[in-house]
């Protein structure tokens, strides 16, 4: 029997559930988010190409959740309510997540070129992400690096719980190349 293809597909409203399940495996209580605060999300990306779904054949595996943002409206930790920017600034990787079973077939890394390609199709210049759960490691070998957080965003920080760091990484055609 030959083995099923990965591929990356865009997220859309009916993944949710998938999505939900993955979520519920991936992170501790304190950082599940609900179905309404990923609606919003989406509903605030539509049409920009930047959620992804990796799957092997029909089985879910992965998701990223990105949002163009400003710095004043990246959203905290289940937010009910994701506010579309006419003009990002950056593309704020909300959420990446790999099922526990899938961590050694490089779909973060897969998800991470896909979204460094969007953001610059997207005409912006950095990246960034509120690394959780322990892993600024390794969001620090991917060039990210930490990026301090001031007045409401540092509110919204606050979200993610007390090791939450918010990094970023700014955006050149290195980048692209690096991430893959």
């Amino acid at each position: 029997m030959p083995a099923l293809e990965l591929s990356l597909q865009p997220l859309t409203a009916a993944d949710l559930g998938e999505l939900l399940a993955l979520q519920s495996r991936c992170y501790g209580a304190d950082y599940l988010e609900s179905r309404t605060s990923f609606e919003a999300k989406l509903a605030a990306t539509e049409g920009r190409a930047t959620c992804w779904m990796a799957r092997r054949g029909l089985e879910a595996l992965a998701y990223a959740v990105a949002l163009p943002v400003t710095e004043h409206t990246l959203p905290a930790l289940n937010a009910p309510l994701c506010e579309r920017v006419a003009q990002p600034e950056l593309l704020y990787l909300h959420d990446i997540a790999v099922a526990p079973e899938a961590r050694s077939l490089g779909l973060a890394g897969q998800l991470l070129t896909q979204l460094t390609e969007r953001a610059q199709a997207l005409g912006l210049k950095r990246l960034a992400l509120i690394a959780v759960q322990g892993s600024v490691p390794y969001w620090s070998r991917q060039g990210f690096e930490p990026w301090p957080a001031t007045g409401a965003l540092a509110a919204k920080l606050a979200s993610f719980g007390a090791e939450a760091q918010l990094m970023q990484r700014r955006l050149t055609v290195e980048a692209v190349e690096a991430s893959r």
